[in-house]
C-alpha cells in the first residue's frame, strides 16, 4: 500500500467551503505517483506506457481548506494489460471522506495498443495488494 499525506489548499476549495469533487481525482492521481514509478523510474514522459482507462470516486464527507488527509492507494486487481488502483482518503481525525478506483492499462503509445503487463511489474504490483484497516466498501 502507498500513502500520501496532503494538506488541502486554499485554491481547491469552492464557493461552498469544502473541497470541490473534481479536485479528489487529482489526489488520487497524485497518490499513484509512487506506483508509477514501478512503470518509469524517471517518470519520463517521453516514455510514458500507462494510461488510465476508468476512475471513480464515492464522496463521503467533506473537507475543509487546510485540512490534512491521507490518501491510501493499493491494487485490487491485476489482469493481462490493466489493473485496478483502489484509494481511500482520511482526514486528520481518522473519517474517511472518500472512495475511489482507477483502472490503468499498461499501454505503447507508438503503437496505440495495450500491452501485458511483465512479471516484474506484476510481481512489483503484487506487493502493494493489502488495503487499510476498516476501510469502507465502493459504493459501486
Amino acid at each position: 500500500m502507498f500513502k500520501n499525506d496532503i494538506i488541502v489548499r486554499f485554491n481547491e476549495c469552492d464557493a461552498l467551503g469544502h473541497v470541490n469533487n473534481a479536485t479528489y481525482f487529482t489526489y488520487f492521481e497524485e497518490a499513484r505517483t509512487e506506483l508509477f514509478r514501478l512503470f518509469n523510474p524517471e517518470l519520463d514522459t517521453n516514455s510514458w506506457n500507462l494510461i488510465v482507462a476508468s476512475t471513480y470516486c464515492d464522496f463521503l464527507r467533506e473537507v475543509a481548506y487546510a485540512s490534512k488527509i491521507t490518501v491510501y492507494t493499493w491494487i485490487s486487481r491485476l489482469g493481462n494489460s490493466s489493473f485496478e488502483v483502489e484509494h481511500a482518503i482520511q482526514d486528520h481525525q481518522k473519517n474517511w471522506v472518500a472512495r475511489g478506483k482507477a483502472t490503468l492499462l499498461g499501454f505503447d503509445f507508438n503503437q496505440k495498443k495495450a500491452i501485458p503487463l511483465t512479471e516484474e511489474i506484476r510481481d512489483a504490483l503484487l506487493q502493494h495488494t493489502e488495503g487499510p484497516e476498516n476501510v469502507p466498501d465502493l459504493r459501486n
